[in-house]
């Protein structure tokens, strides 16, 4: 390089250094690297980087290799064991001091699939696991040995480990691998190809001047010059991205696994390939294979009781562990592949794989595929004929597979996969223009319509010729199960100062009326009222009320293996449930008009469950909770009041109803890694009984048709992060004034005089429900639990928030491992 390149590159460097280090994913100049820069020229570089808040290293991917790559430091160099030369911001400096304790490097190469098998990671480490005997489906290992892909060993002795990871006085380490990839007898046979793309990981741990640990996974796509430096790759193309850990995160908060330092797909599919397999069980682990039959476990569990050809999907990990995926459920439609694979993400360019490369490696871990199956079934008839007689499915290639289900065809992955249910929601969304109360006539008047979005949201027509004469319209017809719901605070004695609503039949489904019945302005926008009861002595029309829509549309179900638009209906015709765009709207009934305060938001349950109520863990529309009629949070609360007890026993042996209050009902639902006994629905016997349905005290277990969602949900954060759920920090206060009804004594009918859970104690002891927890509420905290009736518990005055308001002494956020 002369004077004036040299001198022009140095006026850039730092500019194009900060620029490149915002690239994830190993994103950089497609050019061999500048030559290296002077050392105090490099400290600084470094140190400008560092101070870039986009380049820490806790959230930017590529930074610790990027930065250097593009100041002429290469990130790896392999001329015999491969060396790794990286960086760590954090706090707006170099990190400094670490040792191999903080580090496991993992080097893989990309293999393209030929004849329609997809690409693969192929790591050049593996050590070989032997099963232990006795451990294994039925007491017996499948395979006596396996092998299974992992990162580079560390050096045991003591001079050469000192050597293995060294700080340079530039502000960056070098890595030296232990193992030589260029050596197949070092790495199971794999050959090192240079001119392959290539990915270098670290799995990383540090701690940052908060003194919080930092658990992150840097990597870095590469190939090799002649020279055996590395060389950024750019083109998309020539990875394989196919899903990014912020779409696991949006359920998972931080994927954690591994003891909790695997925290990026990126690096999993680095181990988690055809190489991979377990021994005891002998599933191959391939990261696709088994995230897939992870989620379909329940489904999967289900086919195989069915004799549908399923399977108990089982892995035996560390110290022979056995992990059963039987009851997992993907808390959405599995056909919503987009969950997680998408191509428009441009940290995923193969995210549309799914679409256009279809596999048996993918494809045959949601579909039940063993003898028995209908997938089975339905495609040996091609492999008796594309390959030969008498050949099983499973002998069909991925090119054979590609080939049928190709794009454009009536069985493209993307045509097959599509979900009718939530897809055509886009077509319906219902609008309230506005909600008034007539005191004198006791009649809220609700004006209201019905529109397409993606027609200029043009109004529909709710009285369709499906409508018998006058008009009345079953709830088979395709809008005639469309209603409004009023609820109110209605006990009296209740506070106006915060709304909390009680449907005023106490527990029911509140007052309601039918959108079809409105009257028609001509233009397809409705009126229609609804009569508030007389008021009595414990019933009180008062405050501020909630409409709010409910219902499905009733579609006929359309075809699926079908390749162009419109798709006709099946034959014979079928009506299915499709979404609503549902909404509401409070109005004053007394007083000044006081909205609800937002907890939880809808979007936020969307995150994971896809369209909220709509399907269930079991994967199926069939077992959607009240038919997916109720979708958005603000309807769930009018009905889930309160007063709302369930036919269901507690579990924990006392004599006591559970209570199905909204936010009682979501904790003892999602809150079963805290709680001691299993939330449940149908449960009619008292008993104590063990998370599993077992009796804690040896009798009968909770009969099958009791939903026990202990067994059936985990809670798939690695924290209790309440935000996840809770919008503005709500969780941090509890302004409900009602506590949740447990107990209705024979003959009385007055609803202030069934007892109750106070209020704080109702959402706490939802997943705090051991009798150490239940003694501390109630003795420390002056709770209530069922010992109180509705109106002694609004007399008294809980005392949580002496000890556990937030900020405070073990404040809710403290205990929960918030900040």
């Amino acid at each position: 390089m002369n004077k004036k390149s040299y001198r022009l590159f140095m006026a850039c460097a730092g500019a194009i250094v900060l620029a490149l280090a915002g690239c994830g994913g190993g994103s950089g100049g497609s050019a061999p690297p500048p030559e290296p820069t002077p050392a105090a020229t490099l400290q600084q570089t470094l140190a400008q980087a560092a101070a870039v808040p986009t380049n820490d290293t806790a959230a930017n991917s590529s930074s610790a290799f990027a930065v250097l790559q593009s100041a002429g430091v290469p990130a790896v160099v392999v001329a015999s064991p491969p060396k790794v030369n990286f960086t760590v911001f954090s706090d707006g400096a170099v990190k400094q001091g670490l040792t191999l304790s903080n580090v496991s490097f993992a080097i893989a190469k990309l293999v393209p699939g030929s004849n329609g098998n997809p690409d693969q990671w192929v790591n050049y480490i593996y050590r070989t696991e032997t099963a232990t005997a006795g451990v294994g489906p039925g007491g017996k290992p499948v395979l006596a040995t396996a092998q299974q892909a992992t990162t580079d060993g560390k050096q045991t002795d003591p001079a050469l480990a000192a050597a293995q990871l060294v700080y340079n006085a530039d502000g960056y380490y070098t890595y030296t691998f232990k193992t030589d990839i260029k050596d197949p007898t070092k790495t199971n046979g794999v050959v090192f190809e240079p001119d392959r793309t290539h990915r270098i990981a670290i799995q990383l741990n540090y701690k940052n001047s908060a003194g919080d640990t930092i658990l992150v996974n840097p990597y870095f796509d590469l190939s090799f010059d002649a020279s055996g430096k590395s060389v950024p790759v750019t083109d998309p193309a020539k990875t394989r991205k196919m899903t990014d850990v912020t779409s696991c995160n949006s359920c998972h908060e931080k994927l954690a696994l591994h003891g909790g330092g695997r925290v990026d797909t990126q690096f999993c599919v680095m181990c988690h390939n055809p190489g991979t397999t377990d021994a005891n069980s002998g599933n191959v682990l391939t990261l696709a294979t088994m995230a897939h039959k992870i989620h379909a476990g329940k489904l999967l569990k289900a086919n195989l009781d069915n004799g549908k050809g399923g399977e108990d999907y089982t892995i035996w990990g560390y110290q022979n562990t056995k992990v059963g995926f039987a009851d997992v459920g993907f808390p959405q439609d599995l056909r919503n592949c987009t969950k997680c694979h998408s191509g428009a993400n441009p940290n995923t360019p193969q995210g549309d794989n799914w679409k256009t490369k279809p596999s048996k490696e993918a494809c045959l871990t949601c579909h039940a595929n063993l003898p028995g199956s209908d997938w089975d079934a339905s495609h040996s008839v091609f492999a008796g004929t594309l390959v030969k007689a008498g050949a099983a499915a499973k002998d069909l290639s991925n090119a054979q597979c590609a080939d049928c289900h190709r794009v454009g065809s009536n069985i493209s992955p993307e045509r097959v996969h599509w979900n009718q249910n939530e897809e055509d929601a886009a077509l319906y969304k219902m609008n309230i223009d506005s909600v008034a109360y007539d005191p004198a006539t006791r009649k809220v008047t609700v004006k209201y319509f019905l529109s397409d979005p993606t027609n200029n949201n043009a109004a529909y027509n709710l009285v369709t010729s499906e409508c018998t004469a006058g008009p009345v319209c079953s709830n088979t017809t395709k809008f005639g199960n469309l209603r409004f719901y009023l609820a109110y605070q209605t006990l009296a004695g209740q506070s106006t100062a915060v709304t909390e609503f009680t449907s005023f039949n106490n527990g029911g489904s509140g007052a309601n009326v039918f959108a079809y019945t409105g009257s028609n302005d001509g233009s397809n926008h409705y009126t229609a009222t609804i009569t508030v009861p007389p008021d009595t002595t414990t019933s009180v029309a008062a405050g501020t009320a909630r409409v709010v829509s409910i219902g499905q549309i009733k579609e006929p179900l359309l075809q699926v293996k079908w390749a162009t638009d419109p798709r006709p209906e099946v034959v014979p015709r079928t009506l299915v449930n499709t979404v609503v765009q549902h909404t509401f709207k409070e109005v004053a009934l007394s007083g000044p008009l006081t909205p609800r305060r937002t907890i939880v938001a809808t979007e936020k349950c969307n995150a994971c469950h896809g369209a909220l109520g709509t399907t269930s863990g079991s994967n199926t529309l069939a077992e959607a909770f009240h038919g997916g009629a109720r979708n958005i949070v603000e309807a769930c609360v009018t009905c889930h009041d309160a007063n709302r007890m369930s036919t269901s026993i507690m579990t924990n042996g006392l004599a006591l109803n559970e209570s199905y209050q909204f936010k009682r009902m979501i904790h003892g639902i999602h809150g079963n890694s805290q709680r001691t006994y299993p939330f449940t629905h149908g449960n009619l016997v008292v008993g104590a009984f063990n998370k599993d349905g077992t009796s804690m005290t040896g009798g009968p277990p909770l009969a099958p048709d009791v939903e026990n969602y202990a067994a059936e949900v985990s809670w798939p954060g690695v924290g209790i992060n309440c935000n996840v759920c809770h919008v503005n920090n709500s969780y941090k206060v509890d302004q409900g004034p009602l506590g949740a009804v447990i107990s209705k004594p024979a003959g009385v009918t007055d609803p202030m005089q069934w007892l109750v859970i106070s209020p704080k104690a109702a959402s706490c002891t939802a997943c705090h429900d051991s009798p150490k927890a239940l003694a501390h509420v109630t003795s420390f905290g002056n709770a209530s639990f069922g010992n109180r009736t509705q109106a002694q518990s609004l007399q008294t005055q809980e005392i949580c928030a002496d000890c556990h308001s937030s900020g405070g002494f073990k404040g809710v956020d403290i205990v929960h491992g918030q900040k």
